[in-house]
């Protein structure tokens, strides 16, 4: 049984998000997505908040399991069992940045595999952060995001 850990701050979830836990889950026997704290952004959401979106998104997915986290991501999979690490890149700077952080994770855990997954096309172009911007001036953001999230997004930017 392999199972596999993807952490993100998720602030929000978007469908590019989306994709790659969706994509993950049939590749993993259990896929862990943790909501975890990033030191260099405000969250717009609380971590609750954010657990519960992705929870309503795959609430009907047996092998998606959302945790919330507040500890460095490969501690994180030896305490659960989980020998992969998952990390969607949307293009080549994303890569570059993830590779780095795989190199530093295997240093710390030689033994947790990190396995990087494309977004699909159509989704390449999104970023939490953007989304955000968007929704903060009143822009329609249903084209890039759950439905739970747009209504979300609506009522913290009235």
């Amino acid at each position: 049984m392999v199972n596999a850990l993807y952490a993100g701050s998720f602030d929000p979830i978007t469908f590019g998000h989306i994709d790659v836990i969706r994509r993950a889950s049939t590749i993993f026997d259990k896929l862990f997505v943790a909501i975890s704290i990033n030191t260099h952004k405000k969250a717009l959401f609380t971590p609750e908040e954010r657990a519960g979106f992705v929870k309503a998104v795959f609430q009907s997915n047996e092998r998606v399991e959302v945790l919330t986290s507040q500890e460095l991501t490969v501690h994180l999979a030896e305490e659960i069992g989980a020998s992969v690490l998952v990390r969607g890149v949307r293009g080549s700077a994303d890569l570059d940045a993830e590779m780095s952080i795989a190199g530093l994770n295997n240093g710390l855990a030689p033994t947790i595999q990190t396995v990087f997954i494309p977004t699909a096309g159509q989704y390449r172009d999104l970023s939490s952060s953007m989304i955000k911007e968007i929704a903060k001036f009143h822009g329609d953001v249903s084209k890039f995001v759950p439905p739970i999230v747009s209504q979300a997004l609506q009522n913290k930017f009235r």
